[in-house]
């Protein structure tokens, strides 16, 4: 069987799925109903339960094989998802961090905006998949946040502290670009051009300007006011940094804000990031040594789409190397109901001398699940899918049917 072997990416995705729907909380009972496994270790026992953003990634990842299959026991798991990010979301109208969304349990005092806005990204998919207005309503309120507070001079805040005493992180981080799909998101789902106005367009500008280099490396941190670089130093392996290879969807945001826009200069500064990425692959497909898992299944994504949209052989030959090491390192046939099926990521624990060989990280497993269907087929409208309905004015479609 070889990569391009539909059936096979197919058969790799329900089993993918089936791991995050066997380990997912689903107890009425239980205050963790909707969470899966965030982290597992086979060898030390360590399992920790996702937090805001996990849950929505691999959210979203159910949806899109709900999309695919039309069944509805991925459906359902994206709601239970759903209802738990919800109850991380802060309603007090009085509180000033009203819609904000908290980072692991809804007795966290603190987010990051990026882990949060995966989180409400999640739920504005579930409510295009849905119609239901909580999610929808809840998605809308995190927008209202983001760009109302969350941001200085139209970037998103690093870290958000709940409590008065403690001072939050003002430092700009290339990963916090994919906040910018979000946006663009929320946008076509609610035609609230402030979205676009105050989020999308400052992010992708800045992102194209401060963060991608002429050679394609990422500048990974900035001084929010001085612009200063604060990361990589001078010297220092970018590659030992795991955003300098998984840029967390700058590259997808720029895709877009490129189509919206009407502007190449988006796609044409992503696609030199795309080419650094491929000239660094490793020979089996991964990136540094296999010590950033998750740069496979998101740098795959991007090739594969840079290269189809610009016509480069190059990039769909590293996205498909990427996935073959995805495809080699999806756990089968352990007996493990908390491996098989899930993708070795990044081990989180606290024995890295006897952890990390069979260890699964729902990081690299959410973004390995999107990787393998957009691989399989042109699927419309899910999370990450450059086959989505492009946003198109009313004007052109001809008026209203107006009675009134």
């Amino acid at each position: 069987m070889t990569v391009h072997d539909r059936n096979l990416l197919l058969e790799r995705a329900r089993l993918l799925a089936g791991w995050m729907l066997r380990n997912q909380v689903t107890d009425r009972f239980d205050a963790n109903r909707g969470r899966s496994i965030r982290f597992y270790d086979a060898d030390t026992g360590e399992k920790v339960l996702t937090g805001n953003w996990m849950t929505g990634s691999f959210l979203c990842g159910l949806l899109a094989m709900w999309k695919r299959t039309g069944e509805e026991q991925y459906l359902r798991g994206a709601e239970f998802a759903g209802r738990y990010i919800l109850s991380l979301q802060v309603m007090d109208r009085d509180d000033p961090h009203f819609g904000a969304i908290r980072e692991i349990t809804p007795q966290s005092i603190e987010f990051a905006p990026r882990d949060a806005t995966s989180a409400a990204w999640g739920l504005v998919w579930l409510a295009e998949a849905t119609g239901q207005e909580i999610y929808l309503r809840g998605a809308r309120l995190f927008g209202d946040w983001l760009v109302e507070k969350g941001m200085y001079n139209g970037w998103p805040l690093y870290a958000v502290y709940m409590d008065p005493s403690m001072e939050n992180f003002y430092s700009r981080g290339s990963f916090q670009s994919g906040a910018g799909l979000f946006l663009h998101d929320l946008f076509l789902l609610t035609g609230d051009q402030r979205y676009v106005e105050r989020g999308l367009n400052p992010i992708a500008r800045i992102y194209r300007d401060d963060f991608i280099t002429e050679s394609g490396q990422l500048v990974l941190e900035r001084d929010p006011f001085t612009n200063r670089i604060t990361s990589p130093k001078p010297g220092e392996d970018p590659t030992e940094h795991q955003h300098a290879l998984n840029d967390d969807f700058g590259g997808a945001m720029m895709i877009a804000a490129s189509r919206l826009f009407g502007d190449d200069s988006y796609i044409r500064k992503a696609a030199l990031f795309a080419r650094w990425l491929a000239s660094v692959q490793d020979e089996d497909g991964g990136f540094a040594g296999g010590r950033h898992p998750s740069a496979a299944p998101v740098g795959g994504m991007l090739c594969r789409d840079i290269g189809t949209i610009l016509g480069e052989p190059g990039l769909i030959e590293c996205a498909d190397r990427a996935l073959g090491k995805v495809l080699a390192t999806q756990f089968l046939d352990t007996g493990d109901p908390c491996l098989d099926g899930g993708v070795k990521g990044r081990y989180e624990g606290s024995r890295p001398d006897i952890g990390g060989k069979r260890c699964v990280n729902m990081r690299t497993s959410a973004y390995s699940l999107m990787f393998l269907l957009k691989s399989e087929s042109d699927l419309k409208d899910i999370w990450l899918g450059i086959h989505n309905r492009p946003f198109e004015d009313h004007r052109w479609k001809g008026t209203h049917g107006l009675v009134w």
